[in-house]
């Protein structure tokens, strides 16, 4: 059967094009290839749908690790200061919102196989290896270089442009062929979107009935990422040129919950599992955590639970985030989904909302958005 590597790439030239392959041009251009040192770029380790997936920073974050970079006990703030990164211990903790410390790499050298949909960073001690041994090819112009490691990787060094790497099972040749077929380098893509660090505008999303927010069963997290990501995209197809020229700036979304303080201990709403028949177990969890929520809202007091949580956790992560933005000066506003729209159209009749000077609420299909100029 055939053996089919994995492409290799160094971030220090341009990406090749989709016919790349060795040549006798590539020979000649080689021996006057000179070495730049690789620039680094960080990542970070993301789950999705159970799956590690390796995610790049934003020019700009980069940038600021790297400046710090061996530096001890520093924290950076990255991603708009959503995130907060431990340089020291490599970690990257959300800051308005629970979830679980992901890893954070310094990427210098990537990997991709046939079934991989993006590129996978090696480790740092890994790509340090990598790096010298690349180094000592373009130094002496010795190229066809097959380098064995330990753990049992093959990585052959055609030319700059052209590097694969094999998997253990396979035996290629000096010229990087196996006894089965041909290698077939693989098109890397390089750069990265840059996110803006500027913002004009502030976005709280209040999630509706449930604990997830989708049919794929994503937390609100998630599913705001999604909205920022969406964002960010439309600006660059429908904005370019007032973005590049700095008029306008992005939209912040932070994602503002509420369920689990309803169905936490102090409300003794999750009792009621306890006299819930066995029988069609999955289907009374669903009612349970999703359905009975709007039973509770029509409850007076837990209706005011409801209220209270969102607007305490409104004014929580807009204080969080002037604190991070102290010159932030745009407008605030507050979108609503399925029963979140209820609560936020709720909200504006209370005195939650005193402090601003004026409020306009617009309702399109499942969302309602308060805007707060």
């Amino acid at each position: 059967s055939d053996i089919k590597p994995f492409v290799v790439k160094c971030m220090f030239c341009s990406p090749p094009s989709p016919a790349s392959s060795y040549t006798d041009a590539d020979a000649s251009s080689s021996s006057s290839f000179i070495f730049n040192p690789v620039q680094p770029h960080w990542f970070y380790c993301k789950q999705v749908e159970s799956k590690s997936v390796w995610l790049p920073f934003s020019i700009i974050d980069s940038l600021q690790l790297e400046e710090t970079y061996n530096s001890e006990n520093v924290i950076v703030r990255t991603d708009g200061g959503r995130y907060d990164v431990q340089l020291y211990d490599r970690q990257r903790t959300a800051v308005f919102w629970e979830e679980e410390p992901t890893e954070v790499r310094r990427c210098t050298w990537f990997y991709k196989g046939d079934n991989d949909s993006r590129f996978i960073p090696y480790s740092e001690e890994f790509s340090d290896k990598l790096e010298a041994e690349y180094k000592r090819a373009v130094s002496t112009n010795q190229w066809h270089r097959r380098l064995e490691f330990p753990s049992g990787e093959t990585i052959v060094m055609h030319n700059p442009k052209v590097i694969v790497q094999f998997q253990p099972s396979s035996i290629p040749d000096e010229w990087g062929t196996t006894q089965d077929g041909q290698t077939r380098p693989r098109v890397v893509k390089r750069g990265i979107d840059d996110d803006h660090d500027e913002v004009d505008h502030l976005v709280f999303m209040v999630h509706g009935i449930g604990p997830v927010c989708d049919l794929r069963f994503r937390s609100m997290v998630e599913c705001v990422d999604d909205f920022r990501n969406v964002s960010l995209k439309l600006l660059q197809s429908h904005f370019k040129k007032p973005l590049d020229d700095h008029a306008i700036s992005r939209v912040e979304f932070l994602p503002v919950q509420w369920h689990t303080a309803l169905h936490g201990d102090a409300t003794g709403v999750d009792r009621i599992k306890k006299i819930t028949l066995p029988s069609t177990g999955r289907l009374r969890h669903f009612t349970n955590e999703t359905l009975l929520d709007v039973l509770f809202y029509n409850s007076p007091t837990y209706c005011q639970t409801i209220m209270d949580t969102v607007a305490m956790e409104i004014n929580r992560l807009y204080a969080l985030f002037m604190k991070r933005n102290p010159e932030y000066t745009g407008g605030m506003s507050v979108a609503g989904h399925s029963l979140g729209r209820t609560t936020c159209a709720d909200l504006t009749q209370t005195s939650w909302l005193l402090f601003f000077t004026h409020v306009t609420v617009v309702f399109f299909f499942f969302f309602s958005y308060l805007q707060v100029p």
